[in-house]
C-alpha cells in the first residue's frame, strides 16, 4: 500500500508542477494589455511657430486600443513596463523649416525628425523606434521653435505605437503538496481521483495554450519592382505590389495588389513612395476600396527625386481590404531595388 501511495504522490507532484508552469503562462499573455494607437494631426491646414516650442496636439485617432494615447493632451502613457514601438511622420510645405520632436516625461528628447527649407514643394519626414518604457513614462509631439508641421483630413502627419512585450518577473515560486498527504491511511481511490481531475485540468489547460499559440502568423513585404515610373493623368490607378520579399499567410495577393486581413485584429502597415521631384509624387492607402487610411503625397519641387513615407497601427475586421492608389496626376517609380514599398504584419488578433 505505501508503494502504491508513493507513486500516486510523485504522479501528482509532477502533474501538479507542469499545470502549475501552464497557467503561469497563460496567467501571463491574459494579463498584457493590448496596447496600440495611431492618431493624426487632422485639421485642414499649417500648424506654425515663432514664438517658443508647441506642443502637437494628434486629435483624429485612427486606433486607440487599451486608451492608452489622450487626444486632448497629445500624450500616450505607458501602462505597464515594457518595449514599445513609436514611429511618426511630419509632413510640411518647403519654404520653412519642418520637425516633429518626440520628447519622454516632457525633457528627454527619444527621437526627431527635422528639415531646413528647401525651396518649392513638400516634403515629408519620418522616424522610429523601440524604447523600453516604465509604466507611467509620457510621450509626447513637439513642434520646435521656428518650424512648422501640416497635415488634413487624409492624415499626412501622424504618431503612432504599439506594445512589442512586457517586461515583468514572472517566476513563480513551487507549490509543495506534500502537506496535503498526512497520513498513510489515505484512501487510494480518494486519490486516484484527485489525479484524474488534476489530469483533466492539465489537458484543458494545455489545449486553452494551444489556441493562444495557434494564432495565424500574418506579414507581408512587397515593392512595385518593374523598371520604370507609373503615372496617371486620367484618374486615380491601382498600384500592384508584384514583387514579393515576403507573404507568410498568403493574406496579400500580387495579382490584385490587395491584402485581406485573415482575422480581426490590429496590423501594422507601413509603404514607401519614390519618384523623381518633377511631378507630384503619391501613394494613399485604402480600406475596402472607398476609406482613406492613410497618405504620402507631395508636389514637385524641382530636378532630382524624392521618398515618403507613412505608417500606423490599425484595427481591421475579418476580411477588411487594403490596397494602396496612386492618385490622379502623380507618379511613382521603382526598380529592382525596391524603392517603393507596401508592407504589413499582424500584431495581435482580437
Amino acid at each position: 500500500m505505501q508503494d502504491i501511495l508513493e507513486a500516486l504522490q510523485t504522479e501528482r507532484k509532477v502533474m501538479s508542477e507542469r499545470l502549475k508552469e501552464f497557467e503561469t503562462e497563460m496567467k501571463r499573455i491574459k494579463e498584457t494589455p493590448q496596447i496600440a494607437f495611431a492618431a493624426s494631426l487632422g485639421g485642414n491646414g499649417l500648424m506654425k511657430t515663432t514664438s517658443g516650442n508647441k506642443d502637437l496636439i494628434y486629435a483624429d485617432v485612427l486606433t486607440n486600443v487599451g486608451g492608452a494615447y489622450n487626444s486632448q493632451t497629445g500624450v500616450f502613457t505607458a501602462p505597464i513596463r515594457g518595449v514599445y514601438y513609436i514611429r511618426f511622420t511630419a509632413n510640411g510645405p518647403n519654404n520653412f523649416p519642418k520637425s516633429a520632436v518626440l520628447y519622454k516625461n516632457n525633457d528627454e528628447i527619444q527621437l526627431i525628425a527635422h528639415e531646413q527649407m528647401s525651396g518649392e514643394g513638400s516634403d515629408t519626414a519620418s522616424n522610429g523606434a523601440a524604447l523600453m518604457l516604465e509604466k507611467g513614462d509620457r510621450l509626447k509631439m513637439v513642434l520646435w521653435h521656428n518650424t512648422q508641421i501640416w497635415d488634413n483630413s487624409n492624415h499626412h502627419s501622424t504618431f503612432s505605437g504599439f506594445l512589442l512585450f512586457s517586461m515583468v518577473d514572472n517566476r513563480t515560486t513551487e507549490m509543495d503538496f506534500n502537506a496535503e498527504l498526512k497520513t498513510l491511511q489515505t484512501s487510494v481511490k480518494e486519490l486516484q481521483a484527485e489525479n484524474q481531475g488534476l489530469k483533466e485540468h492539465l489537458e484543458a489547460a494545455e489545449r486553452e495554450l494551444r489556441l493562444v499559440r495557434d494564432v495565424p502568423k500574418v506579414a507581408f513585404a512587397v515593392s512595385l519592382g518593374g523598371n520604370g515610373l507609373q503615372k496617371t493623368t486620367s484618374g486615380s490607378k491601382t498600384l500592384i505590389y508584384k514583387d514579393i520579399l515576403t507573404n507568410i499567410g498568403q493574406a496579400y495577393n500580387s495579382e490584385t495588389g490587395m491584402f485581406t486581413a485573415p482575422v480581426r485584429g490590429v496590423y501594422y502597415i507601413r509603404f514607401t513612395a519614390n519618384a523623381p521631384t518633377n511631378f507630384p509624387m503619391s501613394a494613399v492607402l485604402y480600406k475596402n476600396g472607398i476609406q482613406i487610411q492613410l497618405i504620402a503625397h507631395e508636389q514637385p519641387s524641382g530636378e532630382g527625386s524624392d521618398t515618403a513615407s507613412n505608417g500606423a497601427a490599425l484595427l481591421l475586421e475579418q476580411g477588411d481590404t487594403l490596397s494602396l492608389q496612386l492618385w490622379h496626376n502623380t507618379q511613382i517609380w521603382d526598380n529592382s531595388n525596391h524603392h517603393s514599398t507596401f508592407s504589413g504584419f499582424l500584431l495581435f488578433p482580437m
